[in-house]
């Protein structure tokens, strides 16, 4: 019985030290800024009943800070996901800095469908663009509150229950089925596609139309992301 005991508390020793390495591994400070993975997507084997969310206290103010920001976010799939929000953003402050970003964060092709529809997005045409479109998809934010997030913001994601991951010759790696729960459009789970390409270290978005097609108008005035 002693035995089997101590058997017990050793393997849930080991899992509390993975787990702490895991939250150390998903956790960083940009200055003033924090970001955080809360939750496991698995990288290899789909399991329809993993969620995982990513706090942030503030957007990257330059390409540097998203670099560093990316060091620890983007070797999860769900943190490339959250990056792509961080970039929307920048692309609407700084269209150079955040194509850079973008670029950084997506597949050749993503990136240039991307970059063609945001341009529309965050356009001068104020009944078709839609300059809030990265605050849409944070946790809390709805038109009603003319895109207010819960603080500190949040980008809530699960395993899309449906498509499962798929390896892909072109891609060169497994490609991962991720959707962003938002209630800025008719349907709230947003689906974005993530894959980390053989001998990669960072996962990167190949295909998002969910999160760039135009969400619903505000109500009010919007308040700009900090």
């Amino acid at each position: 019985m002693n035995r089997r005991i101590s058997k017990m508390l050793a393997l849930a020793l080991m899992s509390l030290v993975v787990m702490s390495a895991y939250a150390q591994k998903g956790e960083c400070s940009v200055g003033s800024k924090n970001y955080k993975i809360e939750g496991r997507i698995s990288h290899d084997t789909w399991n329809k009943a993993q969620s995982s969310k990513v706090t942030f206290t503030g957007i990257p103010a330059n390409l540097e800070e998203f670099k560093q920001v990316r060091q620890t976010l983007g070797k999860e799939p769900q943190g490339a996901v959250a990056l792509q929000v961080m970039a929307f953003e920048m692309y609407r402050r700084d269209r150079a800095v955040g194509e850079q970003a973008l670029k950084l964060n997506n597949t050749t092709t993503n990136f240039n469908s991307t970059i063609e529809r945001l341009k529309e997005m965050m356009g001068k045409d104020k009944f078709y663009a839609r300059p809030y479109l990265a605050a849409a998809l944070l946790d809390g934010a709805k038109p009603a509150n003319a895109y207010t997030p819960d603080w500190p913001y949040c980008v809530k994601i699960r395993v899309n229950p449906v498509n499962k991951y798929q390896e892909s010759q072109f891609l060169g790696g497994t490609v991962i089925y991720l959707q962003i729960d938002s209630e800025g459009w008719d349907t709230n789970w947003r689906g974005v596609e993530v894959v980390r390409p053989e001998g990669e270290q960072f996962y990167v978005v190949s295909n998002c139309p969910a999160m760039y097609t135009q969400c619903k108008q505000i109500k009010g005035t919007w308040k700009e992301l900090k």
